[in-house]
């Protein structure tokens, strides 16, 4: 339980100002191909704002969630290219409205994009559901929390991942990255994954923490070019945060350990724009920060194949038998 004490660890400039400078490097020969799963709202709109920005507009962004007016709004407002330019270069923006608790949508969206994209560089995952009740599930027998913070994540990456490692043969800049909940992970009951049995809301996100490092080791050793980041974002001044009751009188005493959505994204970016070799390829648990943090050691040999069988099995709409 201790080491949730490092959300009070005091907020780093250092580090937003050192991601800043080394953001500004990133120049794509290429128009990069952008999907945030999470993206009309918090740290996923900043992304996409960002890499909208730094690109200029040239950029093809893809933003899915369930809010249509929020995504028209941060769509109406990134930058475009001017008039003339190339179809394969200018700006292009949509949105595609899924439900994050529903695999089956999840799956309904990645092989409509399998289908009409080339390539994909970046995934950002940052769909979330905050509850403090006990487990509610879906109709396809998932706790909502997990369907959303794990599992609907996993699947987008997992089906994408192909179109990932094609953009990184070819030279790009590639990463995928979810934002959860790096270095809080614990042992995982392999007796009651997805916790069925024995549910707890604690319990429910170190859980998740150690799934998402299970499956992240995983897709980097099947997609060996493009690199897998699970990063603990820490106290962002996201709508869900400053939306609670009280959070204008609270939140002022705890500025000194809390970030904003832009400040967080530029760390995220930091790691994915980076051109050092450490950071292209593998899997990465990192801090808000953008520290390398210790591997999680709840991660064997056993438990991750239990855990990757697992997610695949819950997430591909099949019965238990037919799976892998």
């Amino acid at each position: 339980m201790f080491e949730w004490l490092s959300i009070f660890r005091p907020a780093s400039s250092t580090a937003v100002t050192l991601a800043q400078s080394s953001n500004e490097q990133y120049h794509p020969t290429t128009r990069p191909v952008g999907l945030f799963l999470g993206g009309t709202s918090g740290i996923g709109q900043a992304m996409a704002e960002q890499l909208a920005h730094q690109t200029n507009g040239r950029a093809h962004i893809i933003l899915l969630g369930r809010n249509q007016a929020a995504a028209d709004r941060i769509i109406a407002s990134f930058p475009r290219t001017p008039a003339g330019t190339p179809s394969d270069e200018e700006s292009k923006y949509s949105f595609i409205k899924v439900d994050a608790t529903s695999m089956a949508q999840i799956r309904e969206v990645t092989s409509k994009l399998s289908r009409e994209l080339d390539k994909v560089n970046f995934i950002v995952a940052s769909a979330g559901v905050l509850m403090f009740t006990g487990r509610d599930e879906t109709d396809e027998g998932i706790d909502q929390r997990m369907a959303c913070n794990f599992y609907a994540r996993f699947r987008f990456i997992y089906d994408l991942a192909p179109l990932i490692q094609k953009a990184a043969e070819r030279g790009e800049q590639t990463g995928a990255m979810t934002v959860f909940s790096a270095g809080k992970g614990t042992a995982i009951d392999l007796d009651d994954l997805g916790l069925v049995k024995r549910f707890k809301m604690s319990k429910a996100y170190d859980h998740m923490a150690t799934y998402t490092d299970c499956v992240f080791e995983e897709l980097a050793a099947r997609y060996p070019k493009v690199s897998f980041n699970h990063i603990f974002p820490g106290i962002v001044t996201t709508p869900a945060l400053t939306r609670f009751t009280g959070a204008r009188f609270i939140l002022p005493l705890f500025s000194a350990f809390t970030v904003t959505p832009e400040q967080c994204a530029q760390v995220m970016w930091w790691r994915m724009w980076s051109q050092e070799s450490q950071w292209k390829t593998g899997a990465h648990q990192l801090s808000r920060h953008g520290e390398e943090l210790t591997h999680n050691t709840f991660v064997t040999p056993e438990v991750k194949k239990a855990v990757w069988e697992h997610a695949v099995q819950m997430t591909s709409g099949l019965p238990k038998a037919g799976v892998l």
